[in-house]
């Protein structure tokens, strides 16, 4: 089982992966759309982040530092995949494979959770939430 801090902590981290995936593929997408449908993920994941975060803090504790290694491979992998392809399509079906599996990483803790306060269950569940409606969107531009 985990506790609410370690939910918590989880939750940040993942957010902040996505955060930080999309704000390295924003850079490229140049179609509008495309480009409007990003920006409203990243604002997404930044507000489940900062619900997490300020739980975190009213409960005395912060943010584990994210592993850098894993965000180094995440932003080598996104670079050399767009290298020769950084259309849309390329880009939606890299994103679609990044929710997909940090909905499996987030159900996994979600059952592994002890349930403890119904607005850590609530903000991990509004992670999931938003990891399956950018897929719903991203889907659209395959």
């Amino acid at each position: 089982m985990i506790n609410n801090q370690q939910m918590l902590n989880y939750v940040c981290q993942n957010a902040e992966m996505g955060r930080d995936g999309i704000m390295h593929v924003i850079k490229i997408a140049e179609d509008p759309a495309f480009r409007k449908a990003l920006e409203s993920q990243l604002s997404e994941y930044q507000q489940v982040y900062d619900a997490a975060d300020d739980m975190l803090r009213k409960r005395g504790g912060e943010p584990d530092e994210s592993n850098a290694v894993a965000k180094m491979m995440s932003y080598v992998t996104s670079s050399m995949k767009t290298l020769t392809d950084n259309s849309p399509s390329r880009i939606a079906e890299m994103m679609i494979q990044g929710s997909t599996m940090g909905i499996t990483k987030i159900q996994k803790r979600i059952n592994e959770y002890d349930g403890s306060d119904e607005r850590v269950r609530d903000v991990a569940n509004k992670l999931l939430k938003t990891e399956q409606a950018n897929i719903d969107q991203m889907k659209k531009f395959l």
